[in-house]
């Protein structure tokens, strides 16, 4: 592996000597794009765009598209102005020779007003509906994160009240929720599985599906959202495709040690736009060198077509599909359950694709159309090399979807969102496994599953009115109705969320509501007893100040409480589950966040949280696995000039708990572990420091930047999880599952 990165980074270092050496002067670039309205999306002419600190400067047309031109390669702020909304400023925004840079700016309304002060969002902006607990990032933003490889995922876990599971997973969990909470949106399309070899109900996952330059930006909900979003109880992540530019096709190619992928984007017959993205993983190649028994392989596709039909009527195209394979042989999976399956052959697979149309029926009333495809699956093999299919499995879930978002402005004080969705559902599960015995000395008996329901439906209707009783009162009630054919039950979901303003800078938040997640196929299949199963419920109540202290740093404060019912939980012995479960998660968070201006970004974050779980009513309560009290997250990065930037990141977390080992028993002549109280334990805390340095070169024709990515500097020995084996003569072994050692990931990106 040594001899691995000596090679890597002999190849890093000969790239940037070439690139010295070659030079080049630069050549200019253009920043185009359109501005709208941030609730009808109605075309905004005549606004004012600025660069800041420069005398370039332009108007919208008609459709709310701008052009500059002439712009020297840098980064810059854009400033966007129009009489009756809010002054939004735009950071980060990169020039690169020869290159067109699209900007999408979104305005909000401003009449809330203080006196005679216009509330200013400066470089912050969120919509009045989303009142408490959200995150919005750029693509920029993302890229600029250390210790992320340029992951969306994990830049999400550097959030308040966002724990990680470790370097090797990017799952997000979400105010001691479990990853299976958190609804996933790309471009209004639900996808099952945004993360690459991660599964439904598991916690781990490499790397994220969707390229970070596909990206324009990315709302992140970690509790309280609006009724527009159900059928989960923790937490919302939104993003938005970049709408590919109508000036110059760019083409950008990058790789790192997770793999290569090339992207292109630029105008099309018609009038319209593209973007389009493919990668493939090199993780088998790299495992192939250092001589390890698995060869995971993936790959991803990403695209987007957008038409102006006319100034009222957009209709865009989005599509995605992402391949994972692993082959395993003459290897022992650290696991009792699967210990004999020294051969495994495992394909994930998942693709999403959809139309949206946007209408703008009259300039105060507007609404989007989206209809949809989503579905994954898996197919598993386990075994030996003699019967390499002792397990097995073959899961498969298709989804069409058929949803309307309508948005009316009574008056200029009143909003009225309303809408529906409806979703058929076909799943298949197919699975075999033999008896086994668990590490305590259980006995699983052997079973197989053959789940073929017929094809369900769910249904959504919401309504939701925004008010504005008050120039400095923001109130937003709404509520929700959702009703699952195959468990026969409906629900109501009431929400409310406040907004006050003391001052233009100073605000208090809030929100309540119930919030519905139905059981999933997964969870159904296993037994026909799950048949009965119901939806899980969570109560949120948040409480929040929010301070702008300058148009680019804002600090937060918020207070929850999240209470469960209803709780889907089982056994290690059956698959028989149940509504049993009863939870909840209650903390503190406080952040502050800087924009990037003057040549620094950073934020601070500190969480503390407690997440308790019953599993029955007679049951004790016990530490949820996912509880984590302690979370400090500390980001900064500047600019170090001649296109050098640096930026790091300090995470610390408590250790998840466990439940230890206090003894050993003889069953059946043969040695097992005796369990201590179900999570009484906790693993050392797990912290890391990591480091980033990204170097641009201007090279004749393109661009090319280059980043190293230190993860994990001082070499931190972060332990994951414990197992434990017995021998026949009753001694126990513990073996420790680290997290990643000292970590160097480079990468390149070229841009043409």
């Amino acid at each position: 592996m040594n001899n691995m990165f000596r090679f890597l980074h002999f190849i890093y270092l000969f790239i940037i000597l070439f690139s010295v050496s070659l030079g080049a002067e630069e050549k200019a670039g253009v920043i185009s794009g359109e501005i709208r309205d941030a609730s009808t999306h109605q075309p905004l002419p005549a606004a004012s765009i600025s660069l800041l600190g420069t005398s370039y400067g332009a108007a919208s047309d008609e459709r709310g598209h701008f052009t500059l031109r002439d712009i020297e390669p840098g980064s810059y702020q854009v400033r966007v102005s129009y009489v009756g909304y809010r002054t939004f400023s735009l950071t980060d925004i990169i020039v690169v020779q020869s290159r067109n840079t699209t900007v999408q700016v979104e305005l909000q309304p401003s009449e809330v007003q203080v006196g005679e002060v216009s509330v200013n969002g400066g470089y912050f902006q969120k919509p009045l509906e989303n009142t408490v607990s959200i995150r919005s990032l750029t693509s920029q933003e993302i890229r600029r994160s250390p210790g992320s490889a340029e992951d969306i995922f994990r830049v999400m876990q550097s959030l308040p009240g966002v724990a990680t599971a470790g370097g090797k997973s990017a799952q997000l969990i979400v105010r001691g929720g479990s990853p299976d909470e958190n609804l996933t949106l790309l471009d209004h399309i639900e996808i099952y599985n945004p993360i690459h070899f991660a599964r439904t109900g598991e916690s781990m996952g490499i790397i994220s599906i969707i390229n970070p330059s596909l990206l324009r930006s990315v709302d992140f909900l970690t509790g309280g959202f609006p009724v527009m979003y159900g059928d989960k109880m923790s937490s919302v992540f939104e993003m938005s495709l970049v709408d590919g530019n109508k000036e110059l096709t760019n083409v950008d190619l990058n790789a790192n040690l997770a793999g290569f992928g090339a992207l292109v984007d630029g105008p099309i017959i018609g009038g319209g736009s593209m973007v389009f993205s493919a990668r493939r993983g090199f993780f088998d190649l790299l495992t192939s060198l250092m001589n390890k028994p698995a060869a995971p392989q993936y790959y991803d596709f990403v695209g987007k077509v957008t038409y102006d039909l006319d100034t009222r009527n957009r209709v865009s195209l989005i599509g995605f599909y992402y391949l994972d394979k692993i082959t395993r042989t003459g290897a022992t999976k650290e696991s009792a359950a699967l210990s004999k399956f020294t051969n495994v052959n495992r394909d994930d697979y998942g693709s999403a694709s959809g139309i949206n149309w946007q209408f703008l029926i009259s300039p105060k009333l507007y609404s989007l159309t989206t209809f949809s495809f989503a579905g994954n699956g898996w197919n598993t093999l386990q075994g030996t090399a003699a019967d390499p299919s002792l397990s097995g499995e073959e899961i498969r879930e298709n989804n069409y979807s058929l949803k309307n978002e309508t948005v009316l402005h009574v008056s200029p004080t009143i909003e009225i969102k309303t809408g529906f969705q409806v979703q058929w559902i076909d799943s298949r599960h197919t699975s075999w496994q033999p008896a086994d015995t668990t590490r305590r000395g259980e006995i699983i008996p052997a079973n197989s599953i053959a789940y073929f329901p017929a094809v369900s439906n769910k249904t959504a209707l919401f309504l939701q009115d925004t008010w504005k009783p008050m120039p400095n009162l923001s109130l937003t009630t709404g509520v929700r109705y959702d009703a699952f054919s195959f468990t026969h039950e409906a629900t109501l979901s009431p929400r409310l969320g406040v907004s006050y303003y003391l001052s233009e800078k100073f605000s208090i938040n809030a929100s309540y509501g119930s919030f519905y997640q139905t059981p999933a196929a997964y969870q159904i299949a296993l037994d026909p007893a799950n048949q009965l199963l119901k939806s899980s419920r969570a109560t949120h109540a948040i409480v929040g100040l929010e301070y702008l202290a300058q148009d680019d740093l804002r600090a937060t404060v918020e207070i929850y409480q999240k209470d469960l019912t209803s709780v889907v939980v089982g056994n290690d012995t059956t698959n028989i589950l149940t509504n049993a479960g009863t939870g909840t998660a209650k903390g503190i968070e406080f952040s502050v966040q800087k924009k990037y201006t003057s040549g620094f970004v950073g934020s601070a974050s500190y969480s503390y949280s407690i997440s308790q779980r019953r599993d029955g009513l007679n049951l004790p309560s016990y530490v949820f696995e996912y509880d984590r009290p302690h979370i400090i997250n500390i980001i900064a990065g500047w600019e170090a000039g001649n296109d050098w930037q640096i930026g790091f990141k300090w995470q610390f977390a408590s250790g998840n708990p466990y439940t230890p080992v206090i003894g050993i028993v003889s069953k059946n002549g043969a040695f097992y572990v005796i369990d201590g109280v179900q999570n009484s334990a906790r693993y050392p805390d797990y912290h890391k420091f990591d480091i980033r340095i990204d170097k641009k070169f201007v090279l004749g024709s393109f661009t090319l930047t280059a980043y190293l990515d230190l993860w994990n500097v001082y070499n931190r020995a972060n332990v994951l999880n414990y197992t434990y084996r017995t021998d026949a003569v009753g001694n126990i072994t513990r073996n420790e599952r680290l997290d990643f050692g000292l970590l160097p990931i480079i990468g390149l990106t070229a841009q043409f």
